[in-house]
């Protein structure tokens, strides 16, 4: 009984282990549905990863929410058009690490 507790202890460590080591390798910071509304006082963007299913652009407003956005609606363009003409080197931010996942919604 008490060799089958410890078997037990060891998967489960082994496995919270092998999650937590998988997280820092795969991108965790993927878009389930895109935000309904325009978002101003935008602060920058960044694009998701190109293994998320859904393409998104992240909004960072100036207020520090961030949403997901379709990077296919003119607003969109323009709004990194924008950004990038106001301040290329800190507009855009490149991910090199896992985060959570952005809130879809507009703010």
């Amino acid at each position: 009984m008490f060799a089958a507790r410890t078997i037990l202890l060891l998967i489960l460590l082994l496995t919270f282990s092998l999650h937590h080591i998988a997280a820092h390798i795969m991108p965790t910071e993927c878009c389930d549905m895109y935000a309904q509304k325009y978002v101003r006082r935008m602060k920058s963007f960044y694009k998701t990863p190109q293994d998320c299913s859904l393409p998104a652009v992240v909004i960072v407003a100036a207020t520090g929410d961030v949403v997901c956005a379709d990077p296919k609606k003119l607003w969109v363009k323009r709004a990194i058009q924008n950004l990038q003409r106001k301040n290329p080197p800190s507009a855009v931010h490149h991910l090199t690490h896992t985060s959570s996942p952005p809130v879809s919604g507009g703010s």
